[in-house]
């Protein structure tokens, strides 16, 4: 290596430790980043302009017939990033007001039964599923307006009985997802 080459590659290594110095970020409380730039001695906070907010649940054991207006619990839940999915109620509690898209599916062994979307005690999504002998799957997707604080969940439709059993296991889950877009 040539003097003029090492000079060059010290300068370049100076620069960069005092020039442009460090950039650091730590995960806020708030599942944000929070990125301190140091440039030419002044600090800047930058910080994202949006925050993941998503979940993914399935339950976990078969449900043989649910009641009328039961709110199923998709007690396992394997994303939760923002916070907002209650494994223990079934319900999505919006942690960010935004346009949210929510699937949820449903399996059902030989039987028949409408699911509801649900988003504060109001149905925005129906399905229903009717089969004989056999094990089939529903699902149903609704994209929406949600403000923070309001409240997501799937239920058995609230005045139809329906007949069987809900299935979820290693051959296929019942799920619930959501995620906000924007």
């Amino acid at each position: 290596m040539s003097l003029t080459s090492m000079l060059i590659s010290w300068i370049v290594v100076f620069y960069v430790v005092t020039v442009a110095d460090a950039t650091t970020s730590c995960q806020t409380a708030d599942g944000q980043y929070a990125v301190t730039v140091n440039y030419r001695g002044k600090n800047r906070q930058e910080t994202p302009k949006t925050t993941v907010v998503a979940f993914y649940a399935f339950i976990s054991k078969n449900i043989r017939n649910p009641g009328v207006g039961r709110r199923l619990v998709f007690d396992v839940a394997k994303t939760n990033e923002g916070g907002g999915y209650n494994s223990h109620t079934g319900v999505f509690t919006c942690p960010k007001t935004g346009i949210y898209v929510f699937v949820w599916v449903v399996r059902v062994h030989s039987g028949y039964y409408p699911f509801d979307l649900m988003i504060n005690n109001s149905v925005y999504g129906t399905t229903y599923l009717s089969n004989v002998d056999r094990d089939s799957s529903v699902s149903g997707t609704v994209v929406a307006h949600v403000s923070k604080g309001d409240s997501i969940y799937v239920r058995v439709h609230s005045s139809f009985k329906g007949k069987g059993a809900l299935y979820s296991d290693g051959n296929g889950r019942s799920s619930f997802s959501g995620w906000l877009l924007n």
